[in-house]
């Protein structure tokens, strides 16, 4: 775990931390990855590691953007900036976050598999978890039964469910991505060096 420590040596005697507890969610991620290449099948576990990387990425997001208007506001008025930042819909936060924190500098490269594979991943995110069920039409044959008929056959044709989708390579393309991310993206930002790489391009002027 680390953190950002804000003192005052003028003899103020209340001090500030931002705690950086996102490698406790990717230390869980390498986890379960281990365990699905490994191919240990259970009812939830594809579910609980797909669930794991949306929050995972997510927390890394508001991190980074929390972090960076610390850095930019001050401690004392951070906090309306970030909170503006945080409450974008996920995907746009995905969008936005490098060219945020790298004050315009630095864009992801939408063209990448990686950027491909998180947006998706936040799509079905979105659908799995908001799930709901409506009335849907389907086409039946002329209902009036006729002399001695009993019943009437028609067949309906379910849609798979969203999270149905889930199995061990989506999961495990899921995990790469966001090892990617981390390498790429939010251990460089911390570090303040965010620079070109295989998902982040300059941004032309």
């Amino acid at each position: 775990m680390t953190a950002r420590l804000i003192l005052n040596l003028n003899g103020e005697t209340k001090g500030y931390v931002l705690w950086n507890d996102t490698e406790a969610y990717y230390e869980k991620l390498r986890s379960a990855y281990k365990d699905i290449s490994d191919n240990k099948k259970n009812d939830y576990l594809y579910f609980s590691f797909f669930t794991l990387c949306a929050a995972t990425l997510e927390y890394s997001l508001n991190f980074l953007l929390t972090d960076f208007c610390l850095n930019h506001y001050g401690h004392e008025n951070y906090k309306a900036y970030a909170e503006g930042y945080i409450n974008l819909p996920f995907a746009k936060k995905l969008l936005m976050t490098p060219t945020i924190i790298s004050n315009g500098r630095y864009t992801f490269n939408t063209k990448t598999a990686t950027y491909k594979t998180l947006c998706e991943l936040i799509t079905l995110r979105n659908k799995i978890l908001h799930n709901k069920e409506f009335l849907k039409t389907f086409d039946t044959p002329p209902m009036t039964l006729e002399n001695n008929q009993e019943s009437v056959n028609f067949e309906i044709l379910k849609e798979p469910n969203h999270i149905d989708r889930l199995n061990k390579l989506s999961c495990l393309n899921y995990g790469k991505a966001l090892g990617q991310f981390k390498n790429m993206v939010m251990d460089l930002a911390i570090a303040h060096d965010l620079t070109e790489n295989e998902i982040i391009v300059k941004i032309a002027n």
